[in-house]
């Protein structure tokens, strides 16, 4: 009777069998998983019932998935029908709202010092795998790291395979086959993660040699870093701090004229800012994925913390969350981008922009913040 239960399972059993009792029915049985090819990675099954009690094991009966301790009771339990998943002993409800999050990685997804113990970027996974990416959703990685180290961090900390890398803050695109394992994907070798032919060949038009040329000659504040290797299309250079940075900073730009996009981010002793194409960074990057992968701004999340994300808040229609660990930077910028006009952005807080966005001020930190986003801009039926 009812709506029919479907169950979506993340394993690495080659094949494995739901042993439960669906609701309405007096005796329990097994029910083979099927593969689910659109979902490289997931199982899936489907009862006429609404709602099923039950454990997973392999097909020999040998190896059990019963809940953790913390679930409660002996077996899983699904009370009404629908799509639900499986994966890490979280088993929960699939949303029906299909969501691009594009997120910067360092202090934004990644929390470093504020999240040791991977806690928060665990809640994110769960809450991603668990209810979101079997529903059509989409998630981007926006970093200004190049792309080794961009992988580098993705292993370190168990990052969920995304389906664009977006390395060199927005200068590269690189598609990430379904095929690579939700979890493992960062091994792949080099070939298979390949730039995207038509992000690619606007990039090539980035000449290079000329910015190299004019920093060189007339601008010797902006310490060049970096190399063409493993930052093809920008130029990483870095500024010590003193009180002719802003007007160095525009003069630098009127310098490199409309081809040029001059980025500045982070606080400190020094500033890190990257000249690239005026047809990169992380805003053009967040509209390639917002096209490639289909999806309209107000379905799309952009998170940040930091100078080089700004540009995302730009996007209109979309919705942003800035973290509540966010620099002095971003939030400056973003009290000044509020529309209506604010004294002070409060954490917890939603507001427009003169641009058109819809921005959350996190309360909680890093990872947290984007889950309280998608929460708080998506909120569970």
């Amino acid at each position: 009777g009812g709506m029919p239960t479907t169950l979506y399972y993340h394993t690495g059993w080659p094949g494995c069998l739901l042993h439960g009792c669906p609701k309405g029915e007096g005796t329990w049985r097994d029910i083979p998983f099927e593969d689910a090819p659109e979902h490289p990675g997931w199982k899936k099954l489907s009862v006429q019932a609404d709602g099923i009690e039950f454990v997973v094991c392999d097909v020999n009966k040998v190896d059990w998935d019963k809940p953790p301790d913390w679930y409660g009771k002996p077996n899983y339990l699904i009370e009404s029908g629908g799509s639900f998943s499986l994966q890490a002993g979280q088993l929960r409800k699939v949303r029906t709202d299909r969501v691009l999050v594009v997120t910067d990685l360092d202090h934004t997804l990644v929390g470093h010092e504020r999240d040791p113990g991977n806690k928060l970027v665990e809640e994110f996974r769960n809450l991603w795998l668990g209810e979101f990416c079997l529903n059509g959703s989409a998630l981007c990685y926006s970093t200004g790291r190049n792309k080794k180290d961009a992988l580098g961090v993705a292993q370190e900390r168990g990052l969920p395979r995304p389906e664009l890398l977006i390395c060199g803050v927005g200068t590269e695109v690189y598609k990430v086959p379904r095929e690579l394992p939700l979890m493992g994907w960062w091994e792949a070798p080099d070939d298979q993660l390949r730039l995207d032919p038509g992000w690619k060949a606007t990039m090539e038009l980035f000449d290079r040699s000329a910015a190299e040329a004019k920093l060189v000659s007339q601008f010797p504040r902006f310490d060049m870093r970096g190399s063409p290797e493993h930052d093809p299309y920008r130029i990483p250079t870095a500024y010590e701090m003193d009180e002719h940075f802003e007007t160095g900073i525009a003069s630098l730009r009127e310098a490199l004229g409309s081809e040029y996009q001059v980025i500045s981010s982070g606080e400190g002793a020094w500033k890190l800012v990257d000249v690239c194409s005026a047809h990169a960074g992380k805003l053009k990057a967040m509209e390639f994925a917002m096209s490639h992968l289909n999806f309209v701004p107000s379905s799309t999340l952009a998170c940040g913390d930091s100078g080089n994300d700004e540009l995302m808040y730009r996007c209109k229609g979309a919705r942003m969350v800035m973290v509540s660990n966010a620099l002095s930077e971003l939030v400056k910028a973003m009290t000044a981008a509020a529309h209506p006009p604010q004294q002070e952005l409060q954490r917890g807080t939603v507001f427009e922009t003169r641009h058109g966005s819809t921005v959350l001020f996190s309360e909680r930190e890093v990872a947290g913040g984007i889950c309280e986003a998608l929460g708080r801009f998506w909120p569970a039926a």
